[in-house]
């Protein structure tokens, strides 16, 4: 099943003018730990969708809001010469398509 399957909402934003931050939003706690015990949506896989160190991506689990939180740098500093997407809110369909496991 595709994590756009799965999830209430995927979105995108700048996290300031040199990051990305994502925030997949599940209706119940279920969903997120799915998701997360899946193991699907790991640092190496972002990093593969936006060519990208491993290292360099961050994954936290907020389970208060059933919200998994992603943060990367942006490829091109916000408002650069070479800028596609000022807001940074195109940038969430990579992620659409990420296989998850559902008998994990």
């Amino acid at each position: 099943m595709k994590l756009s399957q799965l999830a209430r909402m995927v979105k995108s934003n700048n996290a300031g003018a040199t990051y990305l931050t994502f925030d997949i939003v599940f209706e119940d706690l279920q969903g997120l730990n799915r998701v997360l015990a899946s193991g699907a949506l790991s640092a190496a896989c972002v990093a593969g969708l936006y060519r990208i160190a491993p290292g360099d991506v961050r994954i936290f689990a907020f389970e208060p809001t059933f919200t998994i939180k992603i943060t990367i740098p942006r490829p091109f500093p916000s408002g650069g010469i070479e800028e596609r997407d000022f807001d940074g809110v195109q940038q969430f369909a990579p992620l659409l398509d990420i296989e998850i496991d559902t008998a994990a």
